[in-house]
């Protein structure tokens, strides 16, 4: 009875996450849960040929076996794809030719599989059933036979270099997209994918499972309670993937359009760049606007003439942010301080990566961070609540959030 239920609860799990998505989708179409539509049908399928196995079905087996291979090599490329749809401004599901050759092993290795299936005979195919698929064991095969093994056993290598190299790009997608964010927003928390994180997580215990439920094969669990072990931890993993695609809000990307992260980070805005710069300024006094004097510059304006002359567009921006307290406003974008100085976001990052090394969102919170200080100090009445709010936080937790990563000692 519990191996029967170890055995079934993958595939249940899936199977009800499939249909929640479903229905969603029914309500309100959007991409990135198609893409996870597809790969929770396709883990229902392979839990399926679990379930087949572990219950020996003998008979579904040359088909389910074939279908099992291709299914356990696809599973990992989809979630990919599907983490590509929420990080990627250009994701890999509009690539068709991306998509195939992601999916290319899985449909070699379950057309090779089919097919020596096909070929073998009802003989052969009940003798690499009983020594090769529950006893892992090679000596008794021979001919197609063992034509079916070899495939088997390049399918598992294949897997485990599957695992390791979709983690490494998910978590490369995730970082990238979470540092554009930092780029143009000052408050990130509702758009950022650090959600995804706790699968990633997740997903990095349970693939060591799958590397070694891989490496041993699935006869070691066959009639054994130890099943339990990645039973539960696939389960685990499968309906948290599913309870935050379903619920967690997903990310608008159109704004992080044609930012480029390794540019940003290892190029610096050309001077002679800067220095030619036309800006179209909205505000008439911007030039006249002195920095607040009560608050410590995070980032002073060096006096130098040079500097006045070789950065004189972030020179702008910080009298206009610290000048105008912009930086009390909440869910203050770098668009709209661009807007205002009457340049483009591009040359914006430039700046402020060469007048002060910041993130637009690093130096905004700095600022909140030190006018928040500076409330405390004189305005001992207030509650934290009520000072987040005055500093341009919509939630206290996001102030603590940079109160602990800003505030210095």
């Amino acid at each position: 009875m519990l191996l029967s239920l170890f055995a079934a609860l993958p595939m249940v799990v899936c199977a009800v996450i499939t249909v929640e998505l479903a229905l969603e989708l029914l309500r309100d179409s959007d991409r990135p849960r198609r893409c996870l539509l597809v790969w929770a049908a396709t883990a229902t399928v392979l839990y399926a040929c679990h379930y087949i196995f572990f219950h020996h079905v003998h008979w579904l087996l040359p088909w389910s076996n074939t279908v099992y291979v291709a299914c356990n090599l696809a599973v990992y490329p989809l979630y990919l794809i599907y983490i590509s749809e929420l990080a990627d401004t250009q994701p890999l599901s509009s690539k068709p030719w991306a998509v195939a050759s992601l999916l290319s092993p899985a449909i070699a290795g379950g057309v090779a599989s089919g097919i020596a299936y096909i070929m073998m005979s009802p003989g052969e195919t009940a003798n690499f059933i009983s020594t090769y698929l529950y006893e892992e064991s090679h000596s008794d095969l021979s001919g197609v036979a063992k034509a079916q093994a070899v495939i088997h056993n390049i399918s598992r290598v294949l897997f485990s270099l599957e695992v390791v190299g979709v983690l490494v790009l998910c978590i490369r997608k995730v970082r990238s997209y979470n540092q554009k964010l930092d780029l143009l927003y000052a408050d990130t928390e509702r758009r950022s994918l650090n959600w995804v994180n706790i699968i990633l997580i997740l997903l990095i215990i349970t693939s060591l499972f799958s590397l070694i439920a891989n490496r041993i094969g699935r006869h070691w669990f066959e009639g054994s309670l130890w099943l339990a072990l990645p039973s539960l931890a696939f389960t685990s993993v499968l309906f948290t993937i599913g309870w935050l695609g379903l619920h967690k809000r997903l990310p608008a990307k159109a704004i992080l359009q044609k930012i480029d992260i390794k540019e940003l980070e290892n190029t610096a805005a050309p001077l002679e760049t800067i220095d030619t710069i036309e800006t179209i300024d909205p505000i008439d006094t911007i030039d006249a606007i002195d920095p607040i004097e009560t608050i410590a510059p995070i980032a002073p304006i060096p006096s130098s003439p040079l500097v006045e002359e070789k950065l004189p567009l972030f020179t702008k921006a910080v009298k206009l942010i610290e000048g105008k307290k912009l930086f009390l406003q909440y869910d203050l974008r770098l668009d709209d301080v661009a807007g205002m100085l009457g340049t483009n976001r591009t040359y914006l990052i430039y700046a402020l990566n060469e007048g002060n090394g910041m993130s637009f969102r690093e130096y905004v919170n700095r600022l909140r961070i030190t006018y928040a200080k500076q409330l405390m100090a004189e305005n001992p009445e207030l509650s934290k609540s009520q000072i987040a709010t005055m500093c341009g936080y919509n939630t206290p937790s996001s102030f603590y959030r940079n109160w602990k990563k800003y505030e210095e000692p």
